[in-house]
């Protein structure tokens, strides 16, 4: 998982998008107001780091444990990402971290308050569909454990399954929108959605910020 401060960091390092090593991204969406999410990620934060694996680069608003940055660097799926040393820098006690950015990031994704907190999925900053996964503030820790084991093993299967990393990006992809799919079939709503947007994921941030 990757924790920034702002949207702008995001656009600086558009070239993490290109990366060999990931097949898949997604926000972590959440704020102060989903108390019990926001505690779950920072208790859990290194199992949550694990479970979503090499393949799955995670963006959330937040600030990671200690352990946990000496732990990342040394990984050598991080070598490439110069921009994190600069996050880093930034973690320090006083920093306050402004969860309320999720509207933010959401307004600009089309995405109504409503399914905050929730995980949006998407292949590239080239790409105009969103895959949103809602999540429920109201879940024990044992619940959302579940939910999240449930999800990233979909990930997981498919990267096993796949002989090559272009047939991996697709196959998670299709696995995944099976996956909600069959959540929202069990759970009898519609909160699990395909989104389409009119303009590709990049294109979207970079007219927010005048680019």
């Amino acid at each position: 998982m990757n924790p920034i401060r702002s949207i702008e960091e995001v656009i600086e390092n558009w070239d993490i998008f290109g990366g060999r090593w990931q097949s898949i991204y997604a926000f972590f969406l959440y704020t102060n107001e989903d108390k019990n999410i926001a505690r779950y990620v920072r208790e859990y934060f290194h199992e949550l780091d694990r479970l979503s694996g090499s393949k799955c680069l995670i963006f959330l608003i937040d600030k990671p444990p200690k352990s946990w940055e000496e732990e990342a660097k040394a990984r050598e799926y991080w070598a490439e990402f110069k921009f994190r040393q600069r996050v880093w820098e930034g973690f320090t006690e006083i920093i306050p971290y402004d969860r309320s950015k999720a509207y933010e990031i959401a307004e600009f994704l089309s995405i109504s308050p409503r399914f905050i907190p929730c995980l949006v999925f998407f292949r590239n900053i080239n790409e105009t569909e969103l895959l949103v996964y809602p999540l429920d503030n109201s879940w024990s820790d044992e619940k959302s454990t579940k939910e999240f084991r449930e999800l990233f093993s979909v990930v997981q299967k498919s990267i096993e399954d796949a002989e090559d990393i272009e047939k991996q990006k697709e196959l998670i992809w299709d696995e995944l929108k099976t996956y909600v799919r069959r959540k929202n079939v069990e759970r009898k709503t519609m909160q699990f959605l395909m989104h389409p947007l009119t303009r590709s994921i990049g294109d979207v941030f970079k007219q927010l910020l005048h680019l």
